[in-house]
């Protein structure tokens, strides 16, 4: 079935949006939909933000791509925040990508996807789906310039030979975390504020990250996707660079390789990074100490994680649970 451009794009991307999507209610802006029995099983809050760029707010349990032909038929590209649970997707050119909570993938139109695997409890992700023949005169009008050029916004992404993801960074997951707490009063010029900022948060994202060249065989991927689930689910566990080659099956040259290109960091800089995550929060309970809390996050020298902990947030662990405590304490007055 042919389908014109003209009717996908901006408010007419209701045409395409109800091949996947069966209608619930509609509230002010807001659309609240189902996905279609063959497509899997989700709600999804939909908003038209502006010509050419659609967000949608998603909840889903399983998903089966189909229509994935429709797809090409437009230029267009999603953007999407995983808010919560994990996704791998393996593309029609058999390449491979996952996302976990704090990531970002974005699928072109031009290589769909063949299956998609959701984790265990579904997964929860906030998308951007923007129409390229419409994006560039939308931020232009918007913005108050003539910077954004159809045919090179979000080039290398339209051209990717498979779907890119790669972690959020401070600001991608400050915009995405204010997406889901939308204040009722002026909801959707806030949402519009910070969808198009996401948008343009992305551009700026081109660190090298996005090309095709950083995506590997589903089979190299899947083994490195599976090093930082370790990585991540026993934070007390001393995994050496040997040991997880050996756990993952890969070499270590190979893997220490791909998880920097795929993730933007080392393999210890990603330890690091969890770890210090779960010790912000380990030090707001009243029933750990610091040793404790150092323990629980896989540090036997509370020297050694008293100085990491403070080369990444600028204060002592002690200092820092403190302050939060002290925080706390006037919030509850």
């Amino acid at each position: 079935m042919n389908m014109d451009k003209r009717d996908v794009n901006g408010s007419g991307s209701d045409e395409l949006f109800t091949r996947y999507m069966a209608l619930i209610s509609r509230k002010d802006t807001e659309r609240t939909c189902r996905l279609k029995s063959d497509m899997g099983e989700g709600i999804m809050r939909c908003h038209h933000v502006a010509r050419g760029v659609e967000l949608i707010y998603s909840e889903i349990e399983a998903y089966t791509p189909v229509f994935q032909e429709m797809k090409k038929l437009v230029r267009s590209l999603e953007l999407m925040y995983m808010v919560e649970g994990h996704a791998d997707f393996e593309m029609e050119n058999r390449r491979f990508a996952s996302a976990d909570k704090g990531d970002v993938m974005l699928f072109n139109s031009r290589v769909g996807a063949r299956s998609c695997r959701i984790g265990k409890g579904g997964m929860c992700c906030i998308s951007i789906v923007v129409f390229l023949d419409d994006l560039a005169d939308t931020l232009n009008r918007f913005f108050n310039t003539r910077d954004f050029d159809r045919e090179t916004l979000f080039a290398e992404i339209e051209h990717s030979e498979s779907c890119v993801s790669f972690p959020a960074n401070d600001l991608l997951a400050n915009i995405f975390t204010g997406l889901m707490q939308v204040p009722e009063k002026y909801g959707e010029y806030h949402r519009k504020l910070m969808t198009l900022q996401a948008i343009v948060a992305l551009l700026d994202a081109r660190d090298g990250r996005m090309t095709g060249q950083r995506y590997f065989s589903g089979d190299t991927a899947r083994k490195v996707h599976e090093a930082r689930k370790l990585l991540g689910e026993n934070l007390s566990a001393d995994y050496s660079v040997e040991t997880l080659s050996a756990r993952v099956k890969l070499n270590r040259t190979t893997l220490q390789q791909v998880f920097r290109q795929v993730y933007g960091m080392t393999i210890y800089e990603y330890r690091t990074q969890v770890r210090m995550q779960e010790a912000r929060n380990l030090l707001l309970r009243d029933d750990l100490t610091v040793t404790e809390a150092a323990g629980l996050c896989g540090y036997t020298n509370a020297s050694k994680f008293a100085s990491v902990f403070r080369k990444v947030t600028g204060m002592n662990p002690g200092e820092w649970k403190r302050n939060s405590f002290h925080s706390e304490q006037m919030c509850s007055e």
